[in-house]
């Protein structure tokens, strides 16, 4: 589950990104991207338990429609047409805010 947001936040900032784009090959990362959001979605759909699942149920077609949109684009690819709009929704739905410098001057959370 942190992977998976983590991923989330790394989609929608675009220099975490930049930065994430060089740790490995391109299949390496859509194969980590793939199975994290992937996971997310079902975890999202399946919620129980606590008082956030009702906010993970009520995200769920957000996050399942991006790991859908990423699981359909070619393989070797790993930047998508709106990956990071539609990373920033799933992150807002899920209830966590934009950065008070907003996601485009994101860099990291502080340590």
């Amino acid at each position: 589950m942190a992977e998976a947001l983590n991923l989330l936040t790394v989609l929608a900032a675009p220099r975490l990104y930049a930065q994430w784009s060089t740790q490995a090959s391109p299949s390496t990362l859509r194969e980590a991207l793939d199975a994290r959001l992937l996971s997310l979605a079902a975890f999202c759909e399946h919620a129980k338990g606590s008082p956030d699942a009702e906010r993970f149920r009520a995200a769920a077609p957000q996050v399942r429609a991006l790991a859908d949109n990423v699981f359909q684009t070619p393989s070797d690819s790993i930047s998508g047409t709106d990956w990071m709009h539609r990373s920033r929704q799933c992150l807002e739905a899920l209830g966590f805010h934009a950065p008070p410098e907003g996601w485009d001057a994101f860099e990291g959370w502080p340590a």
